[in-house]
């Protein structure tokens, strides 16, 4: 099997969004708040990125668009977690928006469906215990736990 192609592109902050998929079926009722249940995982998340190409980029660009046209790719993008990750992603535009600064640069708008990355329920739920239980103070809870395990401790061995 071979390895799925990398979009070595960067997007802009500017002109970048995202909306993130919800895993959940919502079913209005005649009073109070509407019922909602978990329906599937791994719905795809949607990004409007945009992309600033010099010449050299911009022919990396056409080119990479048509070699793996209609091909799921790897893209560099934050979306549902705090860094950047590689997402596998497809573009959903059927044309795609281009704009240019005289023949040096180029701006083009992509609109992609990305695959969400696998995560840990159990893990999100400590998360989400600790930052309640810090009241939003969760640095100040790493920075106490990292002193008591390589400060504290250490010193109550006195040097075992």
């Amino acid at each position: 099997m071979t390895e799925m192609p990398k979009f070595m592109l960067k997007p802009l902050r500017d002109g970048y969004s995202f909306r993130l998929a919800r895993n959940v079926v919502r079913t209005e009722t005649i009073v109070g708040l509407p019922r909602e249940r978990k329906d599937s995982v791994g719905k795809a998340h949607s990004v409007n990125a945009t992309y600033k190409c010099t010449r050299a980029q911009w022919q990396y660009f056409l080119a990479f668009s048509r070699a793996y046209e209609g091909l799921p790719f790897l893209a560099y993008l934050l979306i549902d977690d705090i860094d950047h990750k590689w997402y596998q992603c497809s573009i959903v535009d059927e044309y795609l928006p281009v704009s240019t600064l005289g023949d040096q640069i180029f701006t083009v708008q992509l609109s992609l469906a990305a695959k969400p990355i696998k995560y840990d329920v159990e893990a999100d739920k400590t998360i989400t215990a600790i930052y309640e239980m810090t009241d939003g103070q969760i640095d100040k809870y790493f920075n106490m736990l990292a002193k008591l395990v390589n400060e504290d401790l250490p010193d109550a061995f006195g040097g075992l």
